[in-house]
């Protein structure tokens, strides 16, 4: 194959394959509900199509069929009357007068064809074996030659001949003397013309008939089908729509279910789920984010085992003070109201410094601190928190609300931390004597008051202005503790 050949049908398959791929798309990206009219719509246009042909074709082999009946029967009949005419006419001996008696007589009966109204009949003659015709309905042809191909093709046929035209459907049939005979004489043919537009007259009819109630048909099954589609789809629709709000965060989206098939027990088992996820999401406030986190790691395990690992961590503990004196002056609501506002403002400042609140012990945060940085990350949430609360309660003074004021613990070194408990009921936690010593350090600060370990000042990057303390004694230890204070007074820390 040339190369230029080549080229352009390796051009052509490449265009064809990116037509594909674009059709491809393009009806990929099609609604359903249009994916299942178009692909139902074409077959049932395609199978109407082939039907129909198949039955118009029928209709053109019946009338054929018929109109050979016919003909073969006219035609016999016609032939058993001017037989015996034909062949005095072609007897040799016989005198011109009454040759010309018995060409009246065929005549005559040519003639007598056209007052039975056959329908589509357009003419009819009889033509002698030296191809003259001798008789026709259309008198201008008499006594006329045929062609010299007609002329040979009646001579040699056997039986009844068709032939069509433009506009004629011709019958040809022999006649012969002495049919018993191994060698029957040729008297002539008769030849009988229907007109085509006639004939066909009734198929076009029907077809067109046929056309316009299948057309009729398609249209109304494609109404029926994107009916039906619509209500197949319209479940979707509802599902695709609520798992967009779901998406967005809305998990109290329910799904309207529509039927009783397999698309509305989706839809069932979609809005039992959201359940799910919404108590999950209910469930996931009251877990500690490091545990959170812990399970989204180890999800792929289908059990989780108690285990744990060292780590240096940062804790920070942060408790309420006199807060038991208030719970015998408010109402269950108001305490719960009151302690939440506070809770929750540590809470947020914990987070913004990359910190873990592990959990809330009444009316106590304790926050957990990874990674780089993590004692100056706990250092700027415990002095964040009391400058904090202090503006907070400033604004709650000036209402005439009560107010409540914090003492903060900070401490940093080694713990094991892991999921510890039953196979019931874990808890992703730090325990060691670095928490012990944090929640003591904050039961012991007062209202205000931020107090870490002396030796926490090595661990810290910046330079921090603090307090030293009076050593105190911690419950556990046999010598005192030396610590400060972080005076976030006198200076600022940021």
């Amino acid at each position: 194959m040339p190369e230029n050949m080549t080229s352009k049908v390796l051009h052509f398959l490449k265009g064809l394959g990116e037509f594909r791929s674009l059709v491809k798309w393009r009806f990929g990206a099609l609604p359903i509900r249009v994916k299942l009219v178009i692909v139902i719509g074409l077959l049932f246009i395609v199978l109407t199509s082939i039907f129909s042909f198949i039955l118009v074709q029928r209709g053109k082999m019946l009338l054929n069929d018929r109109l050979t009946e016919t003909c073969k029967i006219t035609l016999l009949h016609v032939s058993q009357e001017i037989k015996e005419d034909l062949s005095l006419y072609n007897n040799p001996e016989a005198d011109e007068n009454s040759r010309s008696g018995h060409v009246g007589h065929i005549r005559e009966a040519i003639l007598a064809l056209l007052s039975e109204k056959i329908k589509g009949l357009a003419y009819a003659g009889v033509i002698d074996r030296n191809g003259i015709i001798i008789a026709h309905t259309e008198l201008d042809r008499i006594n006329a030659k045929v062609t010299k191909s007609d002329s040979l093709l009646f001579r040699g046929l056997g039986k009844t001949f068709v032939r069509e035209n433009n506009t004629i459907i011709e019958y040809i049939f022999p006649l012969f003397a002495r049919k018993a005979s191994d060698n029957p004489v040729l008297l002539g043919v008769t030849v009988i013309g229907f007109s085509k537009n006639i004939i066909l007259k009734p198929i076009r009819q029907a077809t067109r008939s046929i056309l316009l109630i299948t057309i009729l048909i398609t249209l109304l099954a494609i109404a029926i089908i994107f009916y039906l589609a619509r209500r197949m789809t319209r479940q979707i629709d509802a599902m695709t729509a609520g798992v967009r709000r779901i998406s967005q965060g809305n998990l109290n989206e329910k799904i309207p279910v529509m039927s009783k098939d397999e698309l509305g027990r989706l839809a069932k088992e979609f809005n039992i789920m959201t359940i799910h996820l919404r108590e999950k999401m209910q469930m996931q406030k009251f877990v500690s984010k490091l545990t959170v986190e812990m399970i989204k790691e180890k999800s792929q395990l289908e059990n989780l085992q108690p285990e744990g690992e060292n780590r240096v961590v940062t804790l920070l503990f942060s408790d309420i003070r006199s807060f038991s004196a208030l719970t015998e002056q408010l109402g269950a609501g108001e305490i719960v109201k009151l302690i939440n506002i506070y809770l929750d403002l540590q809470a947020r400042i914990v987070e913004e410094n990359d910190g873990i609140v592990d959990k809330f012990i009444g009316d106590q945060v304790m926050a957990i601190f990874l990674g780089e940085d993590q004692a100056d990350r706990a250092i700027h949430t415990a002095v964040e928190i009391q400058r904090s609360i202090r503006e907070l309660n400033k604004r709650r003074s000036q209402r005439g609300e009560v107010v409540l004021r914090v003492g903060c613990g900070v401490n940093i070194g080694d713990v094991v931390m892991g999921n510890m408990g039953s196979k019931s009921r874990l808890d992703y936690t730090v325990i060691g004597d670095v928490v012990n010593l944090s929640a003591r350090l904050c039961a012991i600060a007062k209202p205000d008051q931020i107090i870490a370990p002396i030796e926490m000042v090595d661990k810290l990057s910046g330079d921090y202005p603090t307090i030293r303390l009076n050593p105190v004694w911690i419950k556990g230890r046999s010598q005192p503790l030396e610590v400060l204070e972080v005076d976030y007074d006198h200076a600022i820390i940021m």
